[in-house]
Parts: C-alpha cells; structure tokens; sequence
C-alpha cells in the first residue's frame, strides 16, 4: 500500500514538471527577446535637421543586434540626382543603421534621442520585424518622398496602422494649425530660412492639419501616437531621454530679411524721388530681373515638379515671370512698358490691400519689397510724379496768372 502511495507521489512530481516545463517552453517560445521602440531625435540647426528625425528601433537580447530603420535616407549615387530630387522625383528608401553610429552623430551635432518602447505582444512584435524585414528587401524598400505626405514620420505612422487596428484619443484632433504654422514653430530662430521656405511652398501648406497629418513633423508623430491605443491600453509607454544634449543660446539674428528689404523700400523711395535716371534705371533692372528669374523658378516649381508642397504658390503675383518683359521694356524705351508697370503696380497693389484676407500666408517680410516695387511700378508708369508735378504746375500757373 505503502508503495502505491510513493508510486503516486513520483507520478505526480513528474507530470507537475513535465506541465512546468511545458510552460516555460512556451513562455520561451513567446517571448522572443525583441524590444521594439520609436526612436526621436531633436531637432537640428542646419536646415536638412531643423525638423528631426524619426526612426524605428529593434533591439534582439539573443542576437544581440541593435539597429534602427530608417525611412528618411536616400543614395547620392543615383543618376541625375539633382535633377531628380528638384523634380520630387528621387527615390527615398528604407535603410538600416546601427543605433550606436546614430548616438555618436548626434552627439557630435548636439541633438538628444528619445525613446518610447512599444507596448507590443511578443506576437505583433515578430509581425512588425517580419514587415520592416519585408519592406527592407531591395524591391520593397524605395518609395517618393513627399515633404507632408511621405517622409521619415508619416511612413512609420503608415506602417503602424497598416500593421494594427489603432485607435486614436482625437480630443486635440481640433486644434486649428496649418501645416505652413507648424514649420514656423521650428523656424523661429531660422528668419532666412523661414523666409525662403515661406516662398517655395504654396497654398497647399496653408492647409489644415489635423491629427494624423500632423505627424509629419518627428516630434508630432512622438507626442500624437502616445495617444494612440491598440487593444484598449497604449501603443507606446512613457518618452525615456537616452542621449541629452546641452543647452546653447541661439546666436541672434541682427540681419534678418525684415531688415534688409526695409533697407531696400527706403532705396527705392529714395531713388524714386530723385532725378538721376541712371540710378533708377540700375535699380529697376537689378531688382525686377531678380523677381523674373524668381519667378521663373516658383513656376516651375509649381508646373514641372511633383512636389504637392509647391503648387499654387501665388507669390508668382510678385516675384513673376513677366518682370522680365518689364526689364526688356526699360532697356528698349518702349511706350507700352508704362501700360506693363500700371497692370504690374495695380497687382502689387491688390495684394498689399487684401493680405490678411488671402487664403495663402505670405512672409512679412514681402511687405516692404511690395512697398518698394510699387513706388518704382509708379515712378514706371508716370503716376507718381505725373500728379505731383501736375499739381505742381497747376499753383505754378495761378500764381503766375495773378496781376
């Protein structure tokens, strides 16, 4: 009897292990070393940098890899690159960096790195290494860049939600910004950089931005997408700072573009109510070439590229094309150059009186360049001192008519 009970006892520690061991098989079946984590860097202050980075980081305990994938690269060595990427035509792609190599980058660059693990199942952990292994095959791995619509940001939040059922908490999702608003928030201390970015884009950046687009920008797709839930509780936990970076005063900016075309309109006043022919002429020509030759470049940017960010871009109103059939008018003499500076000055003129009611946001430093266009358009035309000396004349002739 004795013996059945000890037979019994073996029998049961046994299958006690053997179900033990079964479970922690399968627990080292699930649990297959992957950490997963969206990886944000500051931004920087070269213009390329200005807006951050974003990429997807994939640590393996087993393997002991630690890389990062990357949409936001592209190869120098394609041919006829430049041509290609003025056009929106180059082919962007997916690489993969050692996250080490970034940190060192960055910290030579001064710029921070965070981190925000994923809350993933082992499950749709290996479901989303299987897709960034996928799309990394050399058949898979371009694509073409859109500044707003398909960069290094939206295509992470693209992969996301293709992967999984995500659910957003939409309750900032009524913030009312543009995408033009959003560039200005990093460009604050960039004047010329906000100024040149201000005229390539086009209406199109005036557009709202809601919630999902607004994660063009690395530092949105951080803060929107710890919004996100995936099966009731958060995609990502909490932002972690792996790499600081010091704080440095930006360097002011005493030459900004306001201050150099205020300069300009106080110029062209100046030479406006001035006789020297010379001068006016060297002005004019110097000025309105520059604004045809801009013109020409805003309109192929509008017309001959697959850029969605530069169409419709009606800062072409001034920096248009025509100028230079104005230049040729002052350096022919014609007549009907007065008719071309009275329809250029009465454009000049329309925009200046309904800027804050255009759908497309100008710089403001346009202002004073519009100021001194018109003065100039005017002097072209005969208006401005046509009714001063008409005037001037007309006391003149009273006076001269009394006994």
């Amino acid at each position: 009897m004795k013996h059945r009970i000890f037979i019994k006892y073996i029998f049961a520690a046994l299958l006690a292990s053997c179900i033990a061991f079964g479970l922690s098989a399968q627990r080292d079946t699930l649990d297959n070393g992957i950490t997963l984590s969206l990886i944000t860097g500051s931004p920087g202050t070269e213009l390329y940098s200005v807006f951050g980075h974003s990429a997807i980081r994939v640590r393996n305990v087993h393997t002991r890899q630690d890389i990062l994938y990357n949409y936001g690269t592209f190869d120098f060595n394609t041919p006829n690159f430049y041509w290609k990427f003025l056009r929106g035509k180059l082919p962007y792609m997916l690489s993969i960096d050692r996250t080490d190599d970034l940190a060192r980058y960055y910290q030579l660059e001064n710029r921070s790195l965070t981190e925000q693990l994923f809350d993933l199942t082992p499950q749709q952990e290996a479901a989303l290494v299987a897709y960034l292994e996928w799309n990394y095959q050399p058949d898979n791995r371009y694509y073409l860049y859109d500044f707003f619509y398909d960069n290094c940001a939206t295509i992470i939040r693209d992969v996301l939600e293709q992967q999984f059922n995500l659910q957003y908490n939409n309750d900032t999702a009524t913030r009312d910004i543009t995408f033009r608003q959003l560039l200005d928030e990093y460009l604050q201390d960039m004047p010329w950089s906000d100024f040149g970015i201000d005229l390539v884009l086009g209406l199109p950046a005036d557009k709202k931005a809601n919630f999902r687009n607004q994660m063009f920008l690395p530092d949105y797709l951080s803060s929107n997408l710890a919004q996100a839930t995936l099966d009731g509780k958060p995609l990502l936990q909490p932002a972690q700072l792996i790499q600081p970076r010091a704080d440095l005063a930006a360097p002011p900016h005493r030459f900004t573009p306001m201050l150099l075309f205020v300069l300009l309109a106080l110029l062209a006043v100046a030479i406006t109510f001035s006789k020297n022919r010379r001068a006016k002429d060297i002005f004019d020509l110097a000025t309105l070439s520059i604004c045809g030759i801009a013109g020409l470049f805003l309109t192929f940017m509008w017309l001959g590229t697959d850029h969605i960010a530069t169409k419709w871009n009606w800062n072409v109103l001034w920096l248009n094309p025509l100028c230079l059939v104005l230049v040729a008018g002052i350096l022919r003499r014609v007549d009907w150059a007065r008719w071309a500076f009275a329809i250029y000055a009465t454009i000049l003129w329309l925009l200046l009186l309904t800027w804050g009611w255009f759908p497309q946001q100008f710089n403001t430093a346009i202002i004073p360049i519009l100021i001194s266009l018109i003065a100039r358009s005017m002097d072209r035309e005969g208006v401005v001192f046509g009714i001063i000396f008409a005037k001037f004349n007309r006391h003149s002739n009273i006076a001269n008519a009394k006994p």
